[in-house]
């Protein structure tokens, strides 16, 4: 319940704010004043959201970048249309890493890297092996086949280069195609992935 003290705060509050006001309406300079402060407090509003929209801007394009999962190379880990935020500073990648790879023909390919510069891939028998030890991704489907595929084994990935294949082994265009990627056809690695789930 409100006291009548605080009945009568609230009236005066009231009464001051009527009388400024009919004074801003009767008083031309008292007018203008309101007018400018407004104007002036709308461009403050205006310049923080444009330097919002300009930060993000250049994070995205300096900093962070987004691509699309086209097919389900990546599968189960990645879906189809799926899209992916990627780290574009990143430069020291290791094995486990997914990355997001410039293609020729303007295409972007998300892929596992499963060997760094100095490693030796070879594929033997539906199962890869990197220097010498089997390597089993437990979130990974299908053989790791090398038929058909131009890239001979054993293969040293070399300095500035990764091998790459998708998790989804039987269903993937990656290095056993068309061999290792350079470290500068690297777009950046994943941080995060969210989307359409089929």
């Amino acid at each position: 319940m409100i006291s009548n003290i605080e009945q009568l705060r609230l009236y005066v509050m009231e009464m001051d704010e009527i009388k400024k006001r009919v004074l801003e309406d009767v008083d031309p300079s008292s007018r203008e004043r309101v007018r400018r402060k407004r104007k002036r407090s709308a461009l403050v509003t205006f310049l923080e959201f444009a330097a919002v929209v300009v930060v993000i801007l250049l994070l995205f394009q300096f900093i962070w970048g987004i691509a699309r999962v086209s097919g389900m190379s990546m599968y189960p880990t990645l879906h189809d249309r799926n899209l992916v935020l990627y780290d574009r500073v990143s430069s020291n990648y290791v094995s486990g890493d997914v990355v997001i790879i410039d293609r020729p023909g303007n295409e972007t390919f998300v892929k596992r890297i499963v060997a760094v510069a100095g490693d030796t891939v070879n594929i033997e028998g539906g199962v890869l092996y990197v220097n010498g030890a089997e390597v089993d991704y437990n979130f990974t489907i299908g053989k790791t086949s090398s038929e058909g595929n131009s890239v001979a084994y054993p293969l040293l990935i070399q300095e500035n280069e990764v091998f790459v294949l998708g998790d989804n082994r039987e269903n993937s265009e990656d290095s056993r195609s068309f061999g290792p990627v350079s470290i500068s056809d690297i777009k950046g690695r994943l941080l995060w992935y969210f989307g359409i789930v089929q």
